[in-house]
């Protein structure tokens, strides 16, 4: 039961036991709770600590008065408000003996950082009675344990624990935590806990002083004077404690990223563009964290606003420190930014950030949280304009390595590493480097000039790389069928090919290109061909030449069609024409066409359409060497479509708006200068290349006479005709 309850609110922070050297062992705290006259009133705020937490199957469970004896505790189920909760989340858990006594809303929205669900929410929480989570005046023990027993941290408050919290029998299996018929039997747990010897009588509550992370993890006093616990009256549901744990919640609530300093690199139009290395986030699907880029011209850079959300335009900052924020980025994946600012000289930073802005809420520990203590700044100096030579050695010798910075202001000097990062020059003052290599390796050049972004190293390599020749070719060619040889197209490669002692009419062409052509006459036995091939780069590297042959097959069916200019409904036959006479269609294949027969040598077609395409495969033993050949041939024919009957020249037009005989019209004819007269003979018109577009209006009713050249469809030349014409209404 209740015991000597008043109205007032009643408050208690948590506190690392001294036997543990950082507030990060834990992966969730309990903060704070709060205890009131009515249970209703009441809440339990937890923290999490360690990002990504799943907290599906945890626990959370509280004393009886006078820490007697185990409430019933509540389960956390496995939902997806549970799951991937981010570091610095503060889960806010009303009490309520039963759900229509929780009267605060529900905020299960993880986006800003914040949960407010009440214990007797089925949805979320599974287990628990009506006296759970029911606190009293004479003490209490609320922890938070693992899916396994584990108590990972715990607050609590009794004016007169006795040895069993203080220090007697601890338990340390989750059948011990759940034992709830032996009182005071066990009733703390083995491990990392705060317990205040306070009686909670009065209206008071209990805080936290010591406000950053490395108070939590040293366990340092603010003052001499004060004690780790201080009183007042005041909860404050996640917001800081009043104040004093403001810089540990942020700190908790920004995100983590390495400090980088980073040369903006300038094109010719003016656009700066940089990149940096991405915060850690060990659940980026969720777009929590994310960063803002800000600019000024001075260098001279404040910090934004802790719990400030700010958007595209925005400014923070006073004085030189005025900056302008220039992107938000809502994407931990997102790390590169570029723009043009115009002229001038520009610094830029990059502030990672977490969470959303709470709705009609604004607090340095519950909006967004900004890591200004680790963040991306950007060189103003632009970097040198570097133009680099490689150098590519067919064999192991003397690689000369050029570095060309161009008109650097105060280039100061020149350095040579083998390092992209630390280590003595190897060579200095000097943009060329000449060097021997066995094998391929890496030099990074670097201008050390505090005005030209001395940070950044330019990579130059020096490659060995023997020269290899790769090309594809056939085992062997049809007779009277070209074969060509290619080689694989690499950039600055060619190549040189050479036929070697070649049968009697074999010829070839192309023999400096990509691809060679061999010219194969028809040869009554097979054939041997000898070629050879040597790669050729650029760099005036030289392969070995490849010996290579194939040999004669005289095997080259070919599909004929009747007719061979088919018109759109025409039948039309194939069949094969080859030199062979065993020979086998294996497949025949049509495509705008309809089959009208079909059998292993003949095919007969009915054009259906503008073009037919026939494909068949088509098989032989070759009579020479009894070698079984199948190849592939195709005939693509164009149909030609059954056009309508010329239409006569019409001798009447209409000005009516019927849209029917209202221009002078030639059908299909080409007409080539046309001259239109009225009755008395005046030119009224005349047209180089008519397209019958004569529309005559009302105003031109009467009779006309024309003279044109007039071609046929089909016809070789034009004839000149003449004719009259009536428009009419």
């Amino acid at each position: 039961m209740k015991l000597l309850k008043y109205t007032e609110h009643y408050f208690l922070i948590f506190f690392l036991s001294l036997c543990y050297h950082s507030a990060f062992s834990q992966e969730i705290v309990v903060n704070e709770y709060y205890n009131e006259s009515s249970q209703n009133d009441e809440w339990t705020e937890l923290v999490v600590i360690k990002d990504n937490l799943d907290l599906s199957d945890w626990y959370l469970g509280d004393n009886n008065a006078g820490t007697s004896n185990w409430q019933p505790k509540i389960k956390f189920k496995n939902h997806l408000l549970w799951k991937n909760l981010r570091a610095g989340t503060i889960i806010q858990i009303d009490h309520a003996s039963n759900l229509s006594n929780c009267n605060d809303a529900t905020d299960t929205d993880k986006s800003d950082g914040f949960i407010r669900v009440c214990c007797r929410n089925a949805t979320y929480f599974e287990g628990g009675s009506t006296t759970t989570l029911f606190l009293a005046d004479d003490g209490d023990f609320v922890q938070i344990v693992d899916p396994t027993g584990k108590m990972v941290h715990g607050i609590g408050h009794d004016d007169d624990p006795g040895t069993s919290v203080v220090g007697g029998t601890c338990f340390t299996t989750s059948s011990n935590w759940t034992n709830t018929t032996t009182a005071k039997a066990a009733t703390r747990p083995c491990g990392n806990f705060t317990y205040y010897k306070y009686a909670m009588a009065s209206p008071t509550s209990l805080k936290m002083i010591a406000g950053t992370t490395s108070d939590f993890s040293s366990g340092i006093q603010t003052s001499t004077s004060n004690p780790f616990i201080d009183t007042t009256d005041t909860p404050f549901e996640g917001i800081g404690n009043g104040g004093f744990n403001n810089q540990w919640l942020i700190e908790l609530r920004a995100p983590e990223m390495e400090s980088q300093n980073i040369c903006q690199s300038k094109s010719s139009d003016g656009t700066i563009s940089f990149s940096w290395l991405p915060a850690t986030d060990a659940f980026p699907q969720d777009n929590t964290i994310g960063y803002i880029v800000v600019r000024n011209t001075t260098g001279d850079f404040g910090t934004p606003e802790q719990g400030k959300q700010y958007v595209l335009n925005a400014t923070f900052g006073a004085g030189p420190q005025v900056v302008n924020v220039v992107k938000v980025i809502t994407s931990s994946l997102i790390t590169t930014f570029s723009e043009n600012p115009g002229q001038g000289t520009f610094y830029y930073r990059v502030f990672p950030f977490r969470y959303i802005n709470t709705p009609s809420f604004e607090h340095p520990t519950r909006g967004r949280a900004y890591n200004t203590t680790n963040f991306v700044k950007v060189n103003a100096d632009i970097a040198p304009n570097v133009e680099v030579t490689n150098d590519t050695l067919c064999g192991p010798g003397i690689a000369v390595l050029i570095a060309n910075f161009g008109p650097a202001p105060n280039p100061g000097s020149i350095n040579w590493y083998t390092s992209p990062t630390g280590g003595n020059p190897i060579l200095t003052n000097s943009d060329t480097l000449r060097t021997t290599i066995s094998q391929s390796k890496s030099f990074w050049v670097q201008m050390e000039s505090s005005q030209a972004c001395s940070a950044t190293r330019f990579e130059v390599k020096a490659i060995l790389r023997p020269l290899i020749c790769e090309y594809f070719a056939a085992d062997s060619v049809c007779e009277g069928t070209p074969a060509y040889l290619v080689g694989v197209a690499k950039p600055g490669i060619s190549y040189q090919w050479n036929l070697i002692n070649p049968p009697a009419g074999v010829t070839s062409t192309k023999p400096d290109s990509i691809a060679f052509e061999i010219n194969v006459p028809s040869f009554p036995v097979k054939r041997w061909i000898y070629f050879r091939v040597r790669a050729i780069s650029d760099e005036g590297c030289q392969s070995a030449f490849v010996k290579d042959s194939l040999f004669t097959v005289p095997f080259d069916p070919k599909i004929v069609s009747d007719p061979a200019e088919p018109t759109a409904g025409d039948s039309v036959k194939y069949s094969i024409a080859n030199s062979f006479q065993n020979f086998w269609v294996n497949q025949w294949t049509v495509i705008n066409g309809i089959i009208l027969e079909e059998n292993p040598i003949n095919l007969n077609v009915k054009a259906i359409n503008d073009s037919i395409k026939v494909s068949a495969s088509i098989s032989t033993v070759t009579p020479t060497d009894g070698r079984f050949r199948k190849v592939n041939r195709e005939l693509n024919l164009k149909v030609k479509p059954i056009e309508a009957p010329l239409k006569i020249i019409n001798n009447l037009i209409t000005t009516n708006s019927d849209l029917r005989n209202n221009s002078l019209d030639f059908d299909r004819r080409e007409v080539k200068n046309l001259e239109i007269y009225d009755r008395w003979g005046k030119k009224i018109h005349t047209s180089s290349v008519y397209k019958n577009d004569w529309k005559p209006g009302s105003k031109d009713i009467g009779i006309y006479f024309y003279s044109a050249e007039v071609k046929e469809p089909g016809a070789g030349t034009f004839e000149v005709k003449t004719g009259w014409v009536q428009v009419a209404e």
